[in-house]
């Protein structure tokens, strides 16, 4: 688990995920998806990659609400990480 963050109902904001640490010297992230535990709730509206970075774009939520974001690499040598993180969306 990466962690937790919040964020506003209204925010649309972007997170970088760094995978440079699962990455050897010759491989770089050719791929990558991203999932909300909530879909119709938090939406992840963009998948970016600038490898060895992956960032997301989200937007939404339900103030008061907790959700986990599930992202997945697939590098060019076709090694796979999958990393969580979870996002508490709070109106302040």
């Amino acid at each position: 688990m990466l962690g937790k963050l919040e964020k506003q109902p209204v925010d649309y904001l972007d997170y970088d995920i760094n995978f440079e640490e699962w990455l050897v010297d010759t491989d770089s992230v050719e791929s990558a998806t991203a999932v909300s535990s909530a879909p119709a709730e938090l939406i992840v509206s963009n998948v970016m990659i600038l490898s060895p970075i992956v960032k997301i774009w989200v937007a939404g939520g339900l103030d008061g609400s907790t959700y986990k974001i599930t992202v997945t690499a697939t590098t060019a040598e076709g090694r796979i990480k999958e990393v969580d993180f979870m996002i508490r969306v709070r109106d302040c």
